[in-house]
């Protein structure tokens, strides 16, 4: 059972939102939360935050965010990039609209969470950051390197993203957080047949008599 495509690299032309707390509220309006995620929400990425003239770089951001259909874009954001309230819908916008990585100095955790369960990938740049924004301020393309947790850019300079092991286990094998829990169904059914002999008086008065009829 897989929740989505597994992801090992990325690789596409790089929007740039050098914008720090960009909540996901800017990223999707609030009254956009009543469409499924069958109706999509293509268009409707950062429809507010843009319209205020919130442009990056002094480039259209409008025209950025929505060209290039068909190839994967990757976003650069700031510092705690999907602040706020915790809708999912902030990370379906971005996949509908063509957007199959993050990258950012740090993310709000439940967008994060939300994210990686989706199968955004995330990746987190610390030292570097600054050096990385001035090399991709053309929507120069950019390489998400997943299996090497590395950022490569058109000049062949590269950057490490930090990534936590089991969330990229999740990203690798294009699971979601409940596939990864029912692959160790084995482990946990083991587990509970272990733990019921050593406290036999934990179990259910009808599991221990239907247990007690079975053995007659």
């Amino acid at each position: 059972m897989k929740g989505f495509e597994p992801i090992h690299v990325v690789s596409g032309p790089c929007v740039v939102l050098n914008r720090d707390d960009v909540d996901t509220d800017q990223i999707i309006p609030a009254r956009f939360l009543s469409r499924t995620r069958q109706e999509g929400f293509a268009g409707l990425l950062f429809l507010d935050f843009l319209a205020q003239g919130q442009e990056p770089h002094n480039q259209s951001a409008r025209a950025q965010m929505h060209q290039m259909s068909g190839r994967p874009k990757v976003l650069l954001a700031a510092e705690n990039f999907g602040c706020g309230s915790s809708r999912e819908h902030a990370v379906w916008a971005l996949l509908d609209n063509g957007f199959k990585a993050v990258i950012a100095k740090s993310f709000g955790d439940i967008f994060y969470a939300n994210a990686i369960n989706n199968g955004l990938l995330l990746a987190q740049v610390n030292d570097g950051w600054s050096d990385l924004l001035s090399e991709v301020s053309h929507l120069s393309d950019l390489t998400v390197d997943l299996d090497r947790q590395k950022i490569e850019t058109e000049s062949n300079r590269s950057y490490e993203f930090e990534m936590d092991e089991f969330f990229k286990n999740m990203l690798l094998k294009g699971a979601q957080e409940i596939d990864m829990t029912l692959s160790l169904s084995d482990k946990i059914e083991a587990f509970e047949h272990r733990y019921a002999k050593v406290n036999p008086w934990l179990q259910h008065p009808e599991v221990n008599i239907s247990n007690k009829e079975s053995s007659k």
